[in-house]
């Protein structure tokens, strides 16, 4: 009887850390979102001056660009250590993904009209940053739905 309690209590405690890794992983995944966020308005405000400063914006972008890269480095170490997801969250892991890669998409669009040329293509690029941080409160979003599960 001892040795099948302490079976059990060696499995529960086994499991203990794969949670807590799991929850660590979803609370990067939502920093990194509130980045993503943080640095698209910031690309937006500088952008709406008529006189922006273009080196600032590129410095924005070039931020927004590690915060993205972070990003997809924490959606790989979570899908990695193989969570166990009921349906629900199971859905909502795969509408996460689907809007990282989103993020990324929009993020190099925005990128590439940055850098032919900021006069020109200003708008775009503003528009592009504002989806971005719409995007990224939605992915915030789901992200918390999977923290709470």
């Amino acid at each position: 009887m001892r040795s099948i309690l302490f079976a059990v209590n060696c499995l529960v405690f086994a499991a203990l850390p794969a949670v807590a890794l799991e929850k660590e992983l979803v609370n990067q995944i939502v920093q990194s979102a509130q980045n993503i966020g943080r640095d698209a308005t910031n690309v937006n405000q500088a952008l709406k001056s008529k006189k922006f400063d273009a080196a600032t914006v590129t410095k924005n972008i070039e931020a927004m660009e590690a915060d993205i890269a972070a990003l997809h480095e924490v959606v790989s170490k979570f899908e990695a250590t193989n969570p166990s997801l009921s349906e629900r969250d199971r859905a909502d892991w795969k509408l996460l993904k689907d809007k990282v890669q989103l993020i990324e998409i929009m993020h190099g669009q925005k990128k590439k009209l940055a850098a032919e040329d900021f006069s020109k293509n200003r708008s775009l690029v503003r528009a592009h940053a504002t989806g971005l941080a719409q995007r990224a409160k939605r992915l915030q979003a789901t992200a918390e739905k999977l923290s709470r599960s």
